[in-house]
């Protein structure tokens, strides 16, 4: 399966988008929801990276929940992630999924199986490459 976001290592524009969605595909109802975003990449040598928006590692990036930014239902669902270079440092390909902490307490994951996690390929960025 092709990656459904690719970019470079080190790249912190544009910002991570998607939107959440019910078992039916209908946006989920995320106002008032705390969202957090996250991926792992496998590398060759064996090890395992993460990319973590919660707080405990606030320098990967913040994820935003637009609906409760814009106040519209059209934006029903929607997340940011606006990452940092911490966050886009290591080239692999990432798995993401969204937690969100609704506002009962409750936690749910999108999605919710792993297997329809979106990938994100982080490309190495030439200057990655580059002898000083």
């Amino acid at each position: 399966m092709a990656a459904s976001r690719t970019s470079k290592t080190g790249d912190t524009w544009e910002p991570v988008t998607g939107t959440a969605r019910n078992g039916d595909g209908t946006p989920a109802d995320l106002r008032g929801a705390d969202l957090r975003f996250m991926g792992y990449a496998d590398l060759e040598d064996g090890t395992t990276i993460f990319i973590d928006s919660n707080e405990d590692t606030p320098s990967h990036g913040i994820c935003v929940n637009v609906e409760d930014e814009s106040l519209d239902e059209a934006d029903r669902g929607r997340y940011r992630f606006e990452q940092t270079v911490a966050a886009v440092s290591q080239d692999g390909l990432y798995k993401c999924e969204l937690e969100c902490t609704m506002p009962n307490g409750k936690i749910i994951t999108f999605p919710s199986r792993e297997v329809n996690n979106p990938e994100w390929q982080l490309d190495p960025d030439i200057d990655s490459k580059m002898v000083p």
